[in-house]
């Protein structure tokens, strides 16, 4: 299981669309597959619960939501599951809260 902040899952949209196009061996990419289902229903709520504090102008509870933290459930993608694969140093930066 993970624990990322909302902050982090945001930030992690694009980063988790680069992995999910990326050649991974086997297990590996059905795992990434697994976790972007994950993380895409969190978002889809995430962005639910934005608009929703935009439209009664709530930037303070909107920040608390930020740094709150979500359960995901799903273990961490393990180091060498990356080995062989092309990913750029920013996905791996944006994505550290996902590998173990």
């Amino acid at each position: 299981m993970m624990t990322p902040t909302n902050e982090q899952l945001l930030e992690s949209q694009q980063a988790l669309q680069n992995l999910a196009q990326t050649d991974l061996k086997g297990i590996h990419a059905l795992h990434v597959k697994r976790l972007v289902s994950c993380v895409q229903e969190e978002l889809e709520q995430l962005h639910e619960v934005r608009e929703e504090l935009a439209e009664r102008d709530a930037q303070g509870e909107w920040d608390e939501v930020l740094a709150d933290t979500t359960e995901i459930e799903e273990d961490p993608l393990p180091e060498r599951a990356f080995q062989g694969a092309e990913v750029s140093a920013a996905t791996l930066i944006t994505l550290e809260w996902l590998i173990d």
